[in-house]
C-alpha cells in the first residue's frame, strides 16, 4: 500500500511537472511525451518505492526481534542469576533442618574469630539418646525430633546469631557480641524449649532433650580451640547424666541460669 501510494504521487509529480513545464517552453502535453510522464514513475518509481518500502519493513521486524530476543535474553539472565544464587544457599544449608550445614557453619565461625572484634559465645548442643529414638520410634521420627531441635534452635538463636546442623544429631550456634552470662541464658533457653516440646508418635511420647557445650572467647580468637573446648563440654554434659549445660567444664545451675 505504502509502495502504490507512493508510486501514484510519482505519477501525479512527474504529470504535473509535464503540465506545467511544456506549455512554458511552447509546446502541448500531450502524445508520447504525456504518456512517458505516466509510464517513467510506474516503472521506476513502482519497484524501487516497493524495493525500499519491504526493506524499510524488514529491517523494522529484525529490529522487533532483537528487542524481543534482548528482553527474553535479561530475563534467562535473571532466572539463571536466582538460581545460581538458589544453588549457593542450598550447598550451605543442612536439607532437614533448614540451618546451615557443618561446612558453611565453621566457614561462619572461623570468619567471625577472624574478624570479630569484642566477645563471641560457641553453643554445641547434641540430641540426647538419639539412637534410642530412631530404634525405638523409626527413623521417620527420628527425622522430625531433628526438625523440631532445628525450630527450637532457631527460636532461641533468633537474629543475634547463626545456627546450623554439624553432624548427625549434633547441632551448634554461634552468638557475636554475647558475654558468658548471655550465652548460658541462651542455652538454657535453648535446653529448656527442647525439653518441653512436645512430640507424639503413634499416640506414644516421643522424649526431646539436649545436652550443651558452652565455650566464650574474646574475638579475634582461634576458631577451632573455641570448638574443641565448647565440644569437650557437651561430652561433659552428656557423661554427666544429659539435659544439662557444662561451660569451662562445670556444670552449670538450672536455676542460677
Amino acid at each position: 500500500m505504502k509502495a502504490a501510494a507512493a508510486t501514484a504521487a510519482s505519477v501525479a509529480v512527474s504529470v504535473g511537472v509535464v503540465l506545467l513545464l511544456v506549455p512554458m517552453l511552447g509546446g502541448q502535453p500531450d502524445g508520447p511525451g504525456f504518456w512517458m510522464s505516466v509510464l517513467c514513475p510506474l516503472l521506476i518509481a513502482g519497484p524501487a518505492s516497493t524495493w525500499q518500502f519491504h526493506q524499510t519493513e524488514t529491517i523494522a521486524r529484525q529490529r522487533d526481534a532483537i528487542a524481543r530476543m534482548h528482553v527474553k535474553l535479561e530475563d534467562a539472565h535473571a532466572e539463571l542469576k536466582r538460581l545460581h544464587a538458589d544453588l549457593g544457599e542450598k550447598a550451605r544449608t543442612d536439607a532437614l533442618t533448614g540451618g546451615l550445614n557443618r561446612g558453611a557453619f565453621f566457614e561462619a565461625l572461623e570468619e567471625a574469630a577472624a574478624h570479630g572484634n569484642g566477645p563471641m559465645a560457641l553453643i554445641v548442643a547434641d540430641a540426647d539418646h538419639f539412637k534410642q529414638i530412631n530404634d525405638g520410634f523409626g527413623h521417620l521420627v527420628g527425622d522430625e525430633a531433628l526438625c523440631r531441635i532445628g525450630r527450637v534452635m532457631a527460636d532461641a538463636i533468633g537474629d543475634s546469631g547463626v545456627w546450623g546442623r554439624i553432624g548427625g544429631e549434633e547441632f551448634a550456634a554461634l552468638l557475636a557480641d554475647t558475654g558468658r552470662s548471655a550465652a548460658i541464658g541462651a542455652a538454657e533457653r535453648l535446653r529448656l524449649a527442647v525439653a518441653e516440646t512436645k512430640l507424639l508418635a503413634d499416640g506414644r511420647p516421643v522424649p526431646l532433650s539436649v545436652s550443651i557445650g558452652v565455650a566464650c572467647a574474646q574475638a579475634p580468637c582461634a576458631p577451632m580451640e573455641l570448638f574443641r573446648r565448647a565440644d569437650d563440654d557437651l561430652y561433659r554434659a552428656k557423661s554427666g547424666g544429659r539435659n544439662r549445660i557444662v561451660i569451662d567444664g562445670r556444670e552449670v545451675d538450672p536455676v542460677a541460669a
